[in-house]
């Protein structure tokens, strides 16, 4: 059923609206707004991944999803491919005519979405859609004056970057409303029954109640880590091959161990005065960065789990049957996978809303704004680990298609920074004058030119950026068909040994490839350098660091942000003219007996002992024992090492300790850093040391401390979580750890199980450093 033609602000906001009801646009989505214009319409659309969604929702099966690049972070030959095969299908499954179609730099560049328009309209209205039952709409192929300046002025829209976590604009196609109906079901309230509710007091003022939700949603949120542990995790393992297990279920024990802690603490709140909201989450932040390497592996995961459940119909329905016993198959193993995310993306607003009902005379409003601003802080820094990592991806397929490399050069990608704009181009070299097309992609430090071929793109020449000045030409719009390829400019080589003119198809183009190529100038050596003596480069930092000057996260997973050659100082672009003199690197803290004290009542810990000492105390000892001591001959600031028998054999360890930053930071290798030696062996309890040492087999952790405490049960415990362990009264238990898991909680073994348990339970008898089981 067609409708009336329209004019354009009509047109775009009746194909908004009949992409709203095939469900491919939300009801509440930007182009839907009553403020909306057709550039929100537009760049929703321009890379093409929503159009091929469309189809595979008209006739399912009809595209391969797989070949469709669902995050192509706006890279100009990944949104084309999206966008050709759009179009391929239009004409072989939907019947459309050649010239129905519109061409695919029309809808990236903007350059007719008229016509883009008027081919969905021609979709709309094909027998295939029509049996929807959802009416058509018909758009006239003619545009008055007025409506060629309203498409006219889309040419110069720059591509809108991919949204936050959090900003659902963008959001792959379904994903957001089900992650956020998910959420909503497992963790908001009324779950917990007042009984249950921990908390000292009932609320007493409106402040208390969002306290109230913060804990109960809390509780809801380990419980389905709990359940998400014990009825599919474990079952599963049977299933998968340990490296898919744990890209499926990465990190989920680290989170379990996270929120089990934060939970506890979170408890206390109202019971003991001297607790405060906002000193459990500046506490807890830094441990929330896992947050980052979740979110960014959960799309990985997510099609991991969907490839071998289409390869191996035994998992699949092993998977199923999981569903079932877990929820009873109300949500897929892929849905709860979601709530993590959804839940770490809370935190500030459920903080937002607890200062907005706290009086500003209140003892704790500074301090809770202050953690309200962290945990914003943290939010974007998993955002920007996401962004990177579909950023990464990206790079990755660039490499792929880009044949003929120079075998000399070993480009590494990753290291030449983000990719800022590809384009195509025509390029004279002035050292032959001979004019020719070139496909280049613009990195942060590099701009590779590539000759286009069928699907792929020969390496041709590579030029350093940061070597070369831009020389603009003032060129104006030109609007007959010989202006294509009229807009140029130049780059010449500091030294003037070499000198190119470029090419671009329109002025818009010019415009942002220039652009590009400044920005990418100004990343490698930003103008505010002007303003310090330090010598600051673009780096890559293993690791969370903060800035020096602002203190808040340098985020992503490349070239986060600059680090000092000379002070090793790291800072934000943007704080680069406030970072101050260069001066000496930081002198490190002086030593304290501190550490030693903390350290002293850990069954890990053994005080002064000798590397011949450990090997004796542990040889005899069963595999995964392990012990801390101070080196007799180590350094100050390498005081400590780590010795464990492991394969029948003891390995010695030893545990750097540096600064970074103003802080210090202990590791085993630059692969991981930690706050304490605590921090460190309560992580390798869980992880793998392998990570550390290549020779390591995958299993190897921390399991058993030298020394340990022997116990009997005072009384009957039943396990209320697949962590614990039961027991009965008057049965030994063999205490293996006093920390880690909820106050009042320790770990111990009985009866070959090995789990937490409440110590008020047990008595301790003696404590043992000999095997005993």
């Amino acid at each position: 059923m067609a409708a009336a033609y329209m004019n354009s602000d009509e047109l775009w906001r009746e194909c908004a609206r009949w992409l709203t009801q095939w469900d491919i646009l939300r009801g509440d989505h930007r182009a839907n707004w009553p403020t909306a214009s057709i550039v929100d319409l537009a760049n929703t659309l321009r890379d093409g991944v929503l159009l091929c969604t469309l189809l595979t929702k008209m006739d399912p099966g009809c595209i391969d999803m797989k070949d469709v690049n669902l995050k192509p972070a706006m890279a100009q030959f990944l949104c084309l491919r999206n966008i050709q095969i759009f179009l391929r299908t239009c004409s072989s499954t939907f019947g459309l005519k050649e010239s129905d179609l519109f061409e695919p730099l029309m809808l990236f560049d903007l350059t007719n979405f008229h016509k883009v328009l008027c081919t969905i309209s021609k979709l709309s209205l094909s027998s295939k859609a029509t049996r929807s039952n959802i009416p058509g709409f018909s758009a006239q192929s003619v545009k008055s004056r007025e409506e060629e300046d309203i498409y006219q002025s889309l040419k110069s829209v720059e591509p809108s970057a991919r949204s936050d976590l959090d900003d659902v604009e963008y959001e792959e196609y379904g994903e957001y409303n089900r992650g956020e109906e998910i959420y909503q079901d497992l963790c908001s309230l009324q779950r917990l029954s007042p009984a249950e509710f921990v908390g000292a007091h009932p609320p007493l003022e409106k402040r208390d109640y969002v306290i109230k939700e913060l804990v109960e949603t809390e509780h809801n949120y380990v419980e389905v880590i709990n359940k998400l542990k014990k009825n599919f995790m474990r079952p599963l393992q049977v299933y998968l091959k340990p490296e898919v297990h744990t890209v499926i279920f990465c990190k989920i024990n680290e989170l379990h161990e996270i929120h089990t802690g934060f939970l506890s603490q979170l408890l206390k709140v109202g019971t003991d005065k001297s607790v405060k909201i906002s000193n459990i989450f500046m506490t807890w932040r830094e441990r929330f960065l896992v947050y980052g390497t979740y979110c960014a592996n959960l799309s990985n995961a997510c099609n991991h789990l969907q490839e071998f459940c289409d390869k191996d119909e035994l998992l699949n329905q092993a998977i199923i049957k999981c569903e079932k016993e877990d929820n009873n198959g109300k949500f897929k193993l892929r849905d709860v996978l979601s709530v993590p995310m959804q839940r770490i993306l809370k935190y500030h607003l459920l903080l937002e809303k607890l200062i907005e009902l706290t009086d500003p005379n209140h003892e704790e409003y500074q301090e809770l704004k202050r953690a309200r601003e962290v945990m914003l802080d943290v939010a974007k820094y998993i955002n920007e680990a996401a962004r990177d990592s579909e950023h990464l991806a990206v790079i990755k397929k660039v490499h792929e298609s880009i044949v003929e490399w120079d075998v000399s050069s070993d480009i590494k990608l990753e290291n030449c920074g983000r990719l800022i704009k590809d384009a195509e181009l025509k390029i004279k070299a002035h050292d032959d004058q001979k004019i020719r097309n070139r496909y280049v992609f613009i990195f942060d430090k590099v701009m590779i030119l590539c000759k286009q071929l069928k699907g792929n793109y020969a390496y041709r020449d590579l030029l350093h950026l940061p070597d070369y000045r831009i020389d603009n030409f003032n060129n104006r719009a030109l609007l007959n068909r010989e202006a294509r390829w009229s807009y140029q400019w130049h780059l010449v080589k500091h030294d003037q040994s070499i000198a190119y003119t470029l090419y671009a198809r329109t002025i818009e183009i010019k415009e942002k490839m220039i652009k590009a190529l400044r920005d990418a100038v100004d990343n490698v050596r930003p103008m505010s350098l002007s303003r310090t003596n330090h010598k600051f480069e673009m780096h890559t930092f293993a690791k969370p660091t903060t800035c020096n000057h602002c203190s808040k996260y340098l985020k992503g997973l490349i070239f986060q942000g600059y680090k000092c050659k000379g002070c090793d100082i790291a800072v934000h672009k943007e704080c680069i003219a406030t970072s101050g003199r260069c001066g000496l690197p930081p002198l490190p803290p002086p030593h304290s007996s501190h550490t030693d004290a903390q350290l002293a009542n850990k069954l890990w810990f053994v005080g002064e002992m000798s590397r011949n000492q450990a090997s004796t105390a542990l040889e005899n000892r069963v595999n995964g024992t392990y012990l801390v001591r101070i080196r007799s001959q180590g350094e100050d600031r390498d005081r400590f090492a780590l010795s464990l028998k492991t394969d029948n054999t003891v390995k010695h360890m030893k545990i750097c300790c540096d600064i970074v930053g103003s802080e210090e930071k202990y590791f085993l290798s630059l692969s991981k850093y930690f706050n304490s030696i605590e921090e460190l062996i309560e992580n390798y309890q869980h992880s793998s040391l392998k990570e550390n040492f290549e020779r390591l087999e995958e299993h190897t952790k921390l399991e058993w401390p030298y020394r340990q405490k022997r116990a009997v049960a005072m009384r009957d415990f039943e396990p209320q979580d697949p962590d614990h362990i039961a027991f009965r009264q008057g049965q030994e238990v063999i205490v293996i750890g006093q920390e880690g898991y909820r106050e009042g909680w320790w770990r111990g073994k009985c009866d070959n199980q090995v789990g937490y348990f409440p110590q008020a339970y047990v008595r301790i008898i003696e404590t043992i450093t000999h095997e005993v089981f």
